[in-house]
This record gives structure tokens, sequence and C-alpha cells, in this order.
């Protein structure tokens, strides 16, 4: 009987927590039904609002087009034209392109930053060198002023009337100083070789032919620079 009892008792207190069991399972499906009810709500919401939304969206492209197309921007070929720079960009000969020319940008970074660093061994370099120029009693400043004024000079002197005047007077002509070239080397042979000459040898020179072409050539000159001269 006690053992009839007991299991009695055991039995209603499974039932008993199996209803409870169930009636939590129950409100929680319940609660899980509600949000899925107002998830839905908004879903729907959404959608009933979606066609206003693709509306005005659309009108605001329409809107953006025709401040483009005022301003003189053709949306259209500048998405053609971007469209086919990016293809070009994505062109894997391009990007082999781009990735050379990424590595000479990290070689000129490089240099770059070493430039304040040749730059400074350059002046020091310099400095060292005017030091010593400057031991061996040498002033490049008054040198090179010197210089400066020498040139000048020089340019006032070919930008000169009397230079203008020795350019055109015939002076520096190739026949006339190949003539003064001979003479100049006339001049020393004979410095070198000097003679004795008495009246026989100069009526003998007469009958040679270098002395014969001498006397013409100085006869001829007679004449023309007379002609030159002032009356």
């Amino acid at each position: 009987m006690t053992y009839t009892q007991t299991n009695g008792g055991t039995t209603a207190e499974m039932q008993s927590l199996d209803a409870g069991h169930i009636a939590e399972l129950l409100n929680q499906m319940m609660e899980r039904m509600d949000r899925l009810e107002q998830h839905l709500a908004k879903v729907n919401a959404l959608a009933d609002e979606a066609p206003a939304l693709v509306a005005m969206a659309t009108d605001t492209i329409d809107g953006l087009y025709r401040d483009a197309a005022k301003a003189g921007v053709d949306i259209d070929e500048r998405l053609k034209i971007g469209l086919h720079a990016l293809e070009r960009l994505t062109d894997p000969a391009t990007l082999r392109a781009l990735a050379g020319l990424s590595e000479q940008l990290v070689v000129l970074n490089d240099l770059a930053k070493q430039a304040p660093g040749f730059a400074a061994m350059t002046v020091d370099m310099i400095d060292e060198l005017y030091a010593a120029i400057k031991r061996q009693g040498v002033d490049l400043e008054d040198t090179a002023r010197q210089g400066l004024l020498a040139l000048r000079n020089l340019v006032a002197l070919m930008e000169s009337e009397e230079m203008k005047a020795l350019m055109n007077s015939g002076v520096l002509d190739p026949k006339t100083l190949h003539v003064m070239g001979a003479a100049a080397h006339a001049l020393v042979s004979a410095q070198r070789e000097p003679r004795r000459a008495g009246p026989m040898s100069l009526l003998g020179a007469l009958f040679n032919r270098d002395v014969q072409r001498s006397l013409g050539f100085a006869l001829s000159f007679a004449e023309r620079f007379g002609q030159k001269l002032p009356g």
C-alpha cells in the first residue's frame, strides 16, 4: 500500500511538472510569434513605403541629371569615360607598369631622403677646395670680380664703333692675314741671315724672280695705298 501510494504521488507530481513545462513553452512560443508579427509589420510598412522611396530616389537622380546638364556636364559621357579608364587601369599590362613605377618611386624616395646628405657633402668639398686655393694665394672672389670686369670690357669693346670699323676694314680678312703672316716670316728669316749688299748686289737682285715679285707687290701696294690716301 505504501508503494502504491508513493507511486501514485510520484505520477501526479510528474503530470503537474509536465503541464507547467508545456505552459511555459507555449508562453515562449506566443512571445516569439508576437515579436515575429512586429517584425512582419515593420517589413510590411517598409514595403508600403518602398514605391514612394523609389519614386523620391528617381526624382532626386533626375534632378541631379538636370542640374548637371545645365552646368554643361554630360554624366553619361563621364560614366563611359570612367568605365573605359577603369578598364585600362585594371589591364594586366597597366598594372605591371604601375608596379614598376611604384618601384621606381621607392628608389626616388630613397634618393630624396639621401639628397640632404649629398648636398652637405658637396658643400663641404667646395669649402675644402676654396680653402686649398686660398692657401695657394689665389683670391677667388677678386679673380671673379676681375673676370667679370674683363668680360664687361670685352663686351663693350665688341659693341664699340672702333671694333665695327675694324671688322669692316678688311684687316681681319683671311687674305690680309696671310700677307701679314708672310711679311712677318720674311722679317724673321732676314733677321736670322743678315747680308751686306752693294751696288752690284742690288743690280744683280733685279734679275731675281723673287725680288721682282716683291718689287711688283710693293709698286702695286704703293699705287693702291696712294689711291686711298686723302688728296
